[in-house]
């Protein structure tokens, strides 16, 4: 991958000093204002950008920064991502920025804006639900900083990412309820039409056609996921929807661990027994899902392993030409309580 622009270049395709460069930018009054005009139109033509960060960390000698930005940082998944990545980047002596964009395009846009002004030195995105790529990610790209996309990915995307095989998480989650006895089984999915929800769903209707198992539209229901509060509200009121016919699932597979607990909420109120009357599995195996009674059955999701090589393949970027770094972790299901018929 190219390097971003520095005073260098710019020195260098004018034959001028850096010096000279540097008091230009800086707006100096003793400089030549022909010679000042023509490095302002190089560094425009060469998208320059000062390294601002760089620059106010100076007196501290901190030179390397790199740009995390996550939808909520208070979801397990996205805690143990991070977690991965700050253990790689204090080994590296790397200062990490950790932006919460909230799930919101707008909210993430700005934030990456104010990375790449600060001058990160590279860029680990794990888009929001609303991500755009045209208008959050291109412009990373066509500054040539090294990035790497995490989670959730975009419509023939083809840079750095780091990903969770979601399609085969679903897949194995519906077969265990299958082996399990369970025969009509529902989905709690998310209303994301990005890869993460649209993956796990598609992989749920896959499973559910290759196993010959009882299907209709009402046992598909797709929800707002975008934090834990939600999640389990959401969940909670599926469930009611799911389990209040007289055609009721005997079994639910929810596109999160969050999820489940509204689902769990909900059997326990109407006094559902989990697993006999009602098998369930998550995704994710959040630190809940452990502790719950019935303990939840879950897709794993490796976030530390995840954030380690997300910031492995940005220092490996950061010292390639252009070689494209691409791992997509498959998924394990943990087997406890929740989806154990005895």
């Amino acid at each position: 991958m190219t390097k971003r622009s520095k005073l260098k270049d710019i020195a260098e395709a004018l034959g001028v000093s850096i010096t000279t460069v540097s008091r230009a930018l800086n707006n100096k009054t003793d400089i030549n204002q022909r010679t000042k005009r023509r490095i302002l139109e190089m560094a425009n033509e060469l998208d320059y950008k000062p390294n601002n960060l760089a620059i106010s960390l100076r007196k501290n000698k901190v030179a390397n920064v790199i740009g995390v930005v996550i939808p909520v940082v208070n979801h397990y998944f996205f805690a143990t991502v991070l977690k991965g990545i700050m253990a790689k980047a204090h080994l590296h002596n790397y200062l990490v920025l950790v932006g919460e964009s909230l799930h919101k395009n707008q909210k993430e846009k700005q934030i990456l804006e104010e990375f790449m002004d600060y001058g990160v030195s590279g860029i680990l995105l794990a888009p929001c639900i609303e991500s755009n790529f045209d208008e959050n990610l291109l412009p990373i790209i066509h500054r040539r900083i090294p990035t790497v996309v995490m989670d959730r990915t975009y419509n023939n995307y083809d840079g750095n990412y780091v990903l969770t095989n979601d399609y085969q998480g679903a897949m194995i989650a519906v077969e265990h309820l299958k082996e399990q006895g369970y025969k009509r089984i529902a989905h709690i999915g998310s209303n994301d039409t990005g890869s993460v929800g649209l993956e796990r769903r598609r992989g749920y209707l896959d499973a559910i056609k290759r196993l010959n198992l009882s299907f209709n539209d009402d046992l598909v229901i797709q929800i707002d996921v975008q934090d834990t509060e939600l999640g389990i509200q959401a969940g909670y009121t599926a469930a009611r929807k799911l389990l209040s016919g007289k055609d009721r699932p005997d079994a639910i597979f929810t596109v999160t661990d969050d999820v489940a607990l509204g689902v769990y909420q909900f059997a326990r109120e109407n006094n559902i027994n989990i697993p006999r009357e009602l098998g369930v599995v998550g995704f994710s195996n959040s630190l809940s899902s452990r502790y719950i009674s019935p303990s939840l059955s879950t897709v794993e999701q490796n976030g530390v392993s995840m954030g380690n090589l997300s910031f492995d393949f940005f220092y490996q970027a950061l010292h390639s030409n252009g070689h494209l770094f691409q791992k997509i972790f498959e998924p394990k299901l943990i087997v406890r309580e929740s989806s154990v018929r005895e």
